[in-house]
């Protein structure tokens, strides 16, 4: 296990490697596109703005409350999505590097991780330009978000470095988080307003950890305070998280070559 933590902090030192590598994955992804990375913020723009169109009716509260709700939810969601799914191939997607070059695994969970961050951040940039053009303002809870931002990243890297460990060695875990995350979407309250739910939707939200990481970061920003039981389930999923990231990063690093 010191030498799964060693690796992690190895990585984290090599700034100048993985950054280098998450810019150019985002060059190679859009190169001869005429907007560039601008795709990144119209598809987000699109998105929000269809589900906010379609689903506000549905809603007791605002537009321009529904809008915010949905903008910084979504935005969430999507980081929180990418951490599973890129997190399947991390180590699959760099089969030539980790086979050729000497170099910490964990600068590829690294890499990986600061494409979703910058993705995260032009789709928040769309979000408050459209939360500020409706007359939102931050209120001085919104810095309650940054511990929440800071919580997002400690579990990122645990989260893609035990994916990308067992779905190296068991592909068909790739697949199946493939499918859970589609029925997410639903299950999480980016497209409904949670405090509107009752009976066994309630239920199924508040048993939903998505619920709880998206609410630590979209309450502050809309002037609320979290729900402390939030809190508490997202520091106990963190610390189980990073056990569970401990132990097969033990027991499994070391084969890591051998099963891409």
């Amino acid at each position: 296990m010191t030498a799964f933590f060693a690796d992690i902090v190895q990585g984290i030192g090599k700034v100048d490697v993985w950054f280098t590598f998450a810019m150019d994955d985002m060059q190679q992804r859009y190169r001869r596109s005429a907007l560039g990375l601008l795709w990144i913020m119209l598809s987000y723009a699109v998105f929000v703005g269809g589900i906010s169109f379609f689903f506000g009716a549905f809603s007791e509260v605002s537009p321009e409350r529904f809008i915010a709700y949905v903008a910084i939810g979504y935005a969430m969601f999507a980081f929180l999505m990418a951490q599973i799914q890129d997190g399947c191939q991390v180590f699959v997607n760099a089969t030539t590097w980790i086979k050729s070059v000497s170099m910490p695994f964990s600068i590829h969970v690294l890499r990986s991780i600061f494409r979703a961050i910058f993705t995260l951040a032009l789709n928040l940039i769309v979000a408050f330009s459209a939360m500020l053009i409706m007359g939102w303002r931050p209120e001085l809870v919104a810095l309650l978000c940054l511990p929440g931002f800071v919580i997002y990243l400690i579990n990122a890297v645990a989260v893609q470095y035990t994916f990308g460990l067992i779905a190296a060695r068991y592909r068909d875990v790739a697949h199946l988080m493939n499918s859970i995350t589609r029925i997410m979407i639903f299950m999480t309250p980016v497209l409904w307003v949670r405090e509107e739910m009752t009976g066994a939707r309630a239920i199924v939200a508040d048993l939903n950890p998505l619920t709880h990481y998206i609410e630590i970061i979209r309450a502050p920003l809309l002037g609320e305070l979290p729900r402390l039981s939030s809190w508490i389930i997202v520091l106990a999923i963190t610390m189980l998280v990073w056990v569970i990231a401990g132990v097969a990063g033990a027991h499994m690093r070391r084969r890591l070559p051998y099963w891409i």
